[in-house]
């Protein structure tokens, strides 16, 4: 299993492709289950509500794999779904694990932007770079995937970012 952790390394450093991932169905079911099983743990640990957390990990998670198995079927490149979903959700576990010690310092969500403390706001401020890195992280998943050019792909991130977050907010989750 390390040497799929280096491949995913690679990919956060741009480094890779998500066409060097095995196509492995057992892979991204795993990958998928942590992600939703860590995001319940970081509910967990800033005291948000578990059933919110829960619906908007499932939410995003359906999302994730229904918008890219939609995306690369119009593109005809359907047989790339298992290795782009399992890098595009590896990618976010890793960057999830990158921002926890960020999240953990923030404390339980603001309920609006005015409510936000000043550290959650430093914090927000210092996480940032991590964000843009995430952004360009996924661009390259979904440049490789989908054979666009990697503006595309940015704005193809930016987007799925906000319907991801759209997504989560109107279902409740934090």
């Amino acid at each position: 299993m390390p040497a799929f952790f280096y491949l995913i390394r690679d990919i956060c450093l741009l480094r890779r492709g998500p066409q060097d991932l095995p196509y492995s169905v057992q892979n991204l079911l795993a990958v998928a289950g942590i992600c939703v099983l860590l995001d319940l743990a970081v509910a967990f640990v800033r005291a948000t509500p578990l059933g919110d957390a829960l619906a908007g990990a499932v939410l995003g998670l359906g999302f994730t794999l229904g918008a890219l198995n939609l995306v690369l079927s119009i593109r005809g490149l359907r047989n790339r779904f298992v290795q782009a979903a399992t890098a595009l959700l590896a990618c976010a576990l890793a960057f999830t694990l990158l921002s926890l010690p960020l999240l953990l310092l923030t404390g339980e969500p603001p309920k609006s932007a005015a409510t936000a403390t000043r550290l959650q706001l430093i914090v927000s401020a210092i996480g940032l770079p991590l964000l843009v890195w995430q952004v360009i992280v996924e661009a390259h998943v979904l440049r490789h995937s989908l054979d666009i050019p990697f503006l595309s792909g940015i704005m193809i991130a930016i987007l799925w970012i906000v319907a991801i977050l759209a997504l989560g907010a109107a279902a409740g989750a934090p």
